[in-house]
């Protein structure tokens, strides 16, 4: 028996020393109680380690092997592994940002005989983060400076179309009449984009930090806006106990409003009948809003959460193509999603994730 438990044992090993031979993308490290390795290699290795032999490393201490501060840093992590309790992390080191798992290697018995350090160069990665960021920080400060100066100017053309309309009313036969009322149109649907994109720019920058929100009171003021627009559609709206949830409130308004929006506009020839939920997964809550109205055509559903995008003209449907996208932007800020799932004529619902508050 203890002959086939110690060749079991062997050949664990075995297949763990193939992996850390052939890992393909960073570097694998097998280590023992005392924190030596057994295996190492990898391209990563060789990269970091430039005067060191793979074969160098194998029975050398990880403590002997690399910097005090390194050490201290990320020793917990090895001893956790032969703890059985498998870790990542992440540092700095030799000018490379640098992920980390340790984990537990157990043989046929379940016991922890090793452990295994698997560690991948994400420099590149987190660059492209960090320059990703960046440009999405300059593209939202030009969004506020453009939708910001362009008020100005269409107040201005607002302001004139008013007084052409007060002042030569008499003078101007039927067309011209009709001429100032789609210009006054036009421009009261480009102060209703601009004000959007000025939401949408801000969501980042000026939101409220995160507190516990009720999301009962939240719907219930959102309710109480859209009283009007729900009795003239004889809109019926049911709403299950909604939680508590960590987030900015104002947001998440913006979002409840915009939804229920959608969905009474959408509703179809009959009174719309909305069904508010939701669930509970794990760390998150996740909100669905359904309805029973015309539905959206699944080649089009990536569209819908675009800047200015609208699946019907403005005769059809108002709206400025921009409360879909404010809401995906808001729900990623609370470190969630937001989906739709929808049908041609079956209704569609929008479901969207938040942190759940830590009990």
């Amino acid at each position: 028996m203890w002959i086939t438990s110690f060749e079991a044992l062997e050949e664990s090993e075995r297949r763990y020393r193939t992996l850390v031979e052939h890992f393909p993308n960073g570097s694998v490290g097998l280590f023992d109680e005392d924190l030596r390795y057994t295996a190492a290699g990898g391209q990563l290795f060789d990269d970091l380690d430039f005067d060191l032999d793979p074969e160098d490393r194998i029975g050398e201490q990880f403590t002997e092997l690399h910097p005090p501060e390194i050490v201290e840093e990320v020793q917990p992590y090895f001893e956790a592994a032969l703890d059985g309790e498998p870790k990542s992390f992440e540092i700095e080191y030799a000018d490379r940002h640098l992920y980390g798992n340790t984990l537990p290697v157990r043989d046929v018995n379940d016991e922890v005989f090793a452990g295994m350090l698997v560690i991948q160069d994400v420099t590149e990665r987190r660059e492209y983060e960090r320059m990703l960021e960046e440009s999405n920080e300059r593209l939202e400060q030009f969004a506020y400076a453009a939708s910001h100066d362009l008020q100005e100017p269409l107040r201005m053309v607002s302001s004139y179309l008013q007084l052409l309309e007060s002042r030569y009313a008499d003078e101007l036969d039927e067309d011209g009449e009709e001429f100032i009322e789609f210009a006054v149109v036009g421009a009261d649907r480009m102060r209703d984009m601009i004000d959007g994109l000025l939401e949408y720019s801000r969501v980042e920058t000026e939101g409220d930090p995160f507190e516990p929100v009720d999301l009962d009171a939240v719907l219930d003021d959102v309710l109480t806006d859209l009283q009007l627009q729900i009795e003239e559609t004889h809109a019926h709206i049911t709403v299950d106990d909604l939680p508590t949830v960590q987030g900015d409130g104002e947001q998440l308004r913006q979002v409840f409003q915009n939804l229920l929006d959608n969905a009474i506009e959408y509703s179809g020839d009959e009174p719309p009948r909305i069904h508010v939920s939701a669930d509970h997964e794990g760390a998150k809550w996740c909100i669905a809003v359904r309805d029973e109205g015309i539905g959206i055509d699944p080649e089009q559903q990536d569209r819908i959460f675009e800047v200015f995008q609208q699946l019907h003209s403005r005769e059809e449907h108002a709206g400025t193509g921009i409360g879909l996208a404010l809401c995906q932007r808001i729900v990623k800020r609370h470190g969630g999603e937001i989906r739709v799932n929808s049908e041609p004529g079956e209704g569609t619902t929008f479901s969207f994730t938040l942190p759940a508050i830590d009990t």
